[in-house]
């Protein structure tokens, strides 16, 4: 859950699994810690029958889990479920209970499609790569997107980009990172575009869009360098050194070693993609 927590109350021997974040929860405490550092995320359907149902089994807090089963029947509000979870342990103090609730009622009070902004930003903050862009998605097909800024939707469109870098590459995101530019006319959102061309090795339409551009000569330098870097990095690692030996490996001839050294290293990088 990110730090140690001490739990005074029954820890489950099933945990409960949050799909959005696939965060697992053994105890109330962990459930508390999860509402508190997730907030941005937390809406209704957080506190679905089946959390409820795990409260009263696994923890073995029945009259908790009834307490929360008849604020939902009754339609309680968000803020009032979330009350009721914090209030089931003595992990936070009243002050922080306040304050989180404080930014609760500034959530709750936030036009909707404001509210899906913060959704999406918390998710991409966390990393959270596939959520963020779909809701990033959700946001940018909404009717009312046409209220917002040029700069604001261009913004959206950035962070979006930024969550495609890691599920669809680097070529989905260059696209979605110039729309963004060209929207918001940031220099940060060039410059990702810029990036996004240099990491896919074409050097020759990275230097013609840094001229295309008009991209500033301090801007310029920064880009190359890290590319300069990251390429300094790749033939250092080590990964890199096994493949250059398999190459020599074959060119001299030596097949079985070759095939057997390949095969080592293609199991090796299955392991860590599994881990």
């Amino acid at each position: 859950m990110g730090k140690l927590i001490l739990c005074s109350g029954c820890r489950a021997n099933r945990p409960y699994i949050f799909t959005t974040t696939d965060i697992r929860i053994f105890s109330m405490e962990e459930l508390c810690y999860y509402i508190y550092n997730y907030i941005y995320i937390i809406d209704e359907h957080t506190f679905s029958d089946s959390l409820i149902d795990w409260i009263g089994s696994e923890l073995k807090l029945t009259e908790r889990a009834a307490k929360l089963s008849w604020l939902k029947k009754n339609k309680a509000d968000l803020k009032t479920m979330v009350t009721a979870i914090l209030c089931s342990a003595d992990y936070y103090t009243e002050q922080e209970i306040k304050s989180l609730l404080i930014s609760l009622d500034r959530i709750i009070g936030m036009p909707a499609i404001m509210r899906q902004v913060v959704k999406a930003n918390s998710y991409l903050k966390k990393k959270l790569y596939s959520e963020a862009e779909k809701e990033y998605m959700n946001i940018l097909a909404l009717e009312s997107i046409t209220d917002l800024k040029p700069e604001e939707y261009g913004d959206l469109l950035h962070n979006l980009a930024v969550a495609k870098v890691h599920t669809a590459g680097l070529s989905k995101a260059s696209e979605i990172f110039l729309r963004a530019y060209s929207s918001n006319h940031r220099l940060e959102s060039l410059l990702q575009y810029l990036y996004t061309i240099g990491l896919s090795n074409n050097r020759a339409l990275l230097m013609e869009k840094l001229e295309e551009y008009q991209v500033d000569e301090d801007s310029c330098q920064r880009i190359l360098t890290y590319l300069e870097q990251l390429d300094i990095e790749a033939q250092e690692s080590l990964d890199m050194k096994k493949i250059i030996h398999l190459e020599n490996l074959k060119a001299m001839g030596s097949y079985k070693e070759y095939e057997y050294r390949a095969w080592e290293l293609l199991e090796s990088w299955k392991g860590k993609l599994r881990n």
